[in-house]
């Protein structure tokens, strides 16, 4: 889960018509709209302290977060460069600048603005957490469980450090930690997305279905649906024999992130398992070409070795 990080703002002493004073307020309203998750408002309000005084760097900072969430990163970019070369002190952008760079699967980039974030603030655990995060999308899981240890360390009970130490688990097939970090996420985040997509994925892989599609329709209902809800959600209806929920999320899945390979993979099997060889032989092929995860390129040539289709190497 990527953090907004809330920054305050000392207001200048003066009369309330000075620049520094309106400045200040705008970007203080700008704050409690980011916070909200309203975001198109609080990019509003801090180009407004920003026209009051052009040096806030916690406004473009601010401004670039926003941006960020609404996935508009090349923008967010040349806020938080602004930010940077306002205040080259400011952690907070190079931590920013880091989620950005990792949601643009740039994950080498992002340890680096993690690395410089956490030499101006040592032991940041919000920063921890997502250089954690991003050492997991580097498939480094010794230095994710590392980082995410020491992010529970300084910030105790943070729901995200212990969401992405079980997206680690996880992988290592180690369920019962990943789904007791999953869960106690929860217990300090109820409403957060993240954890219930992922117990999703957990409970699917232990073969417990019906507690997977509980917590999948969880995740959408609370976060509006990202593509790996909808196909955590897809594989639970695959393995339940509810075919055509199954191919239905497997599409919305796709339709919101086409770059989302492991739903690529799913759909062509589940295509080929239904018969409609075509279909799923082009979705396997993609993902052959997609190259970017060796495990799912190699099932899908099993797959379609079984059909006795040719398969590209």
């Amino acid at each position: 889960m990527k953090t907004v990080l809330a920054l305050t703002l000392t207001l200048a002493l003066g009369g309330c018509n000075t620049p520094g004073f309106q400045a200040g307020l705008a970007y203080g309203r700008g704050t409690t709209q980011l916070n909200a998750g309203r975001y198109e408002a609080a990019i509003e309000l801090f180009t407004q302290a920003l026209q009051f005084d052009s040096d806030l760097a916690v406004a473009y900072n601010d401004r670039g977060l926003a941006k960020y969430q609404l996935r508009r990163f090349d923008e967010a970019l040349v806020d938080l460069n602004a930010a940077m070369r306002k205040n080259p002190r400011l952690a907070a952008a190079y931590n920013n600048r880091g989620m950005v760079y990792d949601a643009i699967g740039a994950a080498k980039e992002a340890i680096g603005n993690y690395d410089e974030a956490l030499r101006i603030a040592p032991g940041d655990g919000i920063t921890l957490s997502n250089r954690g995060l991003a050492w997991y999308h580097m498939r480094d899981d010794d230095r994710a469980l590392s980082d995410f240890t020491a992010a529970l360390a300084a910030k105790p009970g943070y729901p995200n450090a212990y969401n992405n130490r079980g997206m680690v688990f996880l992988r290592q097939g180690h369920i019962d930690q990943a789904v007791s970090d999953f869960r106690t996420a929860l217990e300090a985040a109820p409403r957060m997305r993240e954890p219930h997509v992922n117990l999703a994925n957990a409970f699917d892989q232990s073969g417990k279905y019906d507690s997977a599609v509980a917590h999948g329709r969880m995740g959408i209902q609370i976060g509006g649906g990202s593509a790996t809800a909808h196909n955590n959600l897809g594989m639970a209806f695959r393995h339940l024999a509810q075919h055509d929920s199954a191919m239905a999320h497997f599409d919305t899945a796709l339709a919101r992130d086409p770059r989302l390979v492991v739903a690529l993979s799913n759909r062509g099997a589940l295509l080929l398992d239904l018969g409609r060889t075509a279909e799923g032989r082009r979705d396997l092929e993609a993902v052959i070409a997609n190259g970017t995860r060796p495990e799912l390129s190699e099932d899908a040539r099993v797959r379609l070795r079984k059909i006795g289709a040719r398969v590209k190497h």
